[in-house]
């Protein structure tokens, strides 16, 4: 019983890292443009640089991306190499193969 509760809070605490994160970014690329506007570029070149590479680099890990599969091991889902990857451009590109097949099937017919 009791690692059955257990494992709701670690999957209800995964939910919430993953809405957190999802939020984290959104805001973070609505504020580029205030960020450039008027800080002074020795903060906002790092601060963007910083972002893109823990986004979409091979070489660094998100803190939150580490706590996400930390959260993700003791459920016993599998891991995650970057979150961006993850939730936006994988299933971008599972979306334009589904359409391009279905694209192939409208044309033959």
């Amino acid at each position: 019983m009791k690692q059955q509760k257990n494992k709701i809070i670690n999957i209800l605490l995964l939910y919430l890292v993953v809405v957190s994160h999802h939020a984290y970014i959104f805001f973070f690329i609505l504020s580029i443009p205030f960020v450039i506007i008027n800080a002074p570029w020795y903060i906002w070149v790092p601060l963007i640089s910083w972002f893109l590479n823990a986004s979409i680099g091979q070489g660094w890990i998100c803190p939150y991306t580490a706590l996400e599969n930390k959260l993700r091991r003791k459920i016993g889902l599998p891991q995650i190499d970057a979150f961006v990857k993850h939730y936006y451009i994988k299933p971008y590109i599972r979306l334009k193969i589904k359409f391009k097949k279905k694209n192939r099937k409208s044309i033959t017919n």
